[in-house]
């Protein structure tokens, strides 16, 4: 905790540092006039389309991994329920795994699917250490 405030107050004094170099340049003139360069710089529409993409992924998996984060501890703690109070019908949903394989290289639309599963995956197991249910 105090490297963290001493790296905020290091960083605070650099902040201060550099707007003052700054404030005498601009008082004593040492600017060149000769820097009129456009400040905002022009951006392509795939560019704000790509990003926009993304950024729309993030939000969709975001609300994916909120809404398959509270269902896993819902069905956890119903199955050790379940388990505890009725173990002959806890024995009939057991599941079977099983496995795909897929050799084509996946879309944009794939791979984010496929992130999201693997992010549920490890938000469903750290379900399972959290409230402490052996099996699923």
């Amino acid at each position: 905790m105090i490297i963290i405030i001493i790296i905020f107050f290091i960083s605070i004094l650099i902040a201060f540092g550099m707007l003052s170099f700054r404030a005498w340049e601009i008082r004593t003139l040492r600017i060149s006039q000769e820097n009129t360069e456009q400040v905002i710089p022009e951006i392509s529409f795939r560019h704000i389309e790509k990003n926009m993409l993304y950024l729309t992924k993030h939000i969709v998996q975001g609300i994916i991994l909120t809404g398959a984060k509270y269902w896993f501890i819902l069905t956890t703690k119903t199955k050790k329920q379940l388990a505890d109070k009725l173990p002959k019908v806890h024995n009939l949903f057991k599941k079977k795994s099983t496995l795909s394989n897929e050799t084509t290289s996946p879309s944009f639309v794939k791979r984010a699917v496929l992130e999201s599963k693997a992010k549920i995956k490890r938000i469903k197991e750290k379900v399972k250490r959290e409230h402490g249910e052996e099996e699923i």
